[in-house]
């Protein structure tokens, strides 16, 4: 947990099933609500079907990127934070493994709509089980990080995979072997997150 970071530049060998299943299994030791269970993995690796999501995404991820990179102009450090997406919006449809995970709707469960606390069940039902795989990832060496970007167009992304209309994705993890390397990442101190009791109250705070 002290060295997990989004993990974008990717070798782009396959990753075995070997070791992916025992992650994406692990990952749904997680919680979900009213113990529903109601996930699933899209496992994508076949290289049509990767390259029908990569054009879906880069529709999209040229439509932002030009924004991103004015907002990054004059601030160096924010440019090599934006160099690995980019990087991987070139190469998405090379990248080993694409992991989908979904959700199915149900009375309790919805993505959308009122009442809010259904979209935060929905929601808080499958991404404790993306972040326990996050962590596995990070544990045997594999690169990994969440995005929302590539699914955000919901129809289009459903036809490619085949889902269901009840069947939701949440977002998608791209998995490879780490090129570079993991290491600590910079957070700001715990005391200004924290507020006691009420928004502004941050006795943690060192002063």
């Amino acid at each position: 947990m002290r060295t997990q970071r989004a993990v974008r530049r990717l070798h782009l060998e396959p990753v075995s099933h070997e070791v992916l299943l025992p992650l994406l299994e692990l990952s749904l030791k997680a919680p979900t609500s009213s113990d529903s269970q109601d996930w699933h993995y899209l496992v994508v690796e076949d290289p049509a079907q990767k390259a029908k999501l990569a054009k879906v995404y880069r529709r999209l991820y040229r439509l932002f990127n030009p924004i991103v990179e004015r907002q990054a102009r004059n601030d160096e450090k924010q440019r090599r934070v934006i160099a690995p997406g980019q990087w991987q919006a070139e190469h998405f449809e090379e990248l080993p493994v694409l992991v989908i995970p979904c959700y199915r709707r149900g009375l309790k469960h919805r993505p959308t709509g009122r009442p809010q606390i259904a979209v935060s069940s929905f929601y808080g039902s499958v991404y404790p089980a993306v972040q326990n795989l996050l962590l596995g990832c990070r544990a045997v060496g594999l690169g990994a990080s969440l995005q929302t970007l590539p699914i955000w167009w919901v129809p289009s992304v459903r036809k490619i995979l085949g889902l269901p209309r009840n069947v939701t994705p949440v977002c998608l993890i791209p998995i490879g072997w780490a090129k570079g390397r993991y290491g600590p990442t910079e957070r700001r101190p715990i005391g200004e997150v924290v507020h006691l009791d009420r928004y502004g109250n941050q006795p943690f705070i060192r002063r």
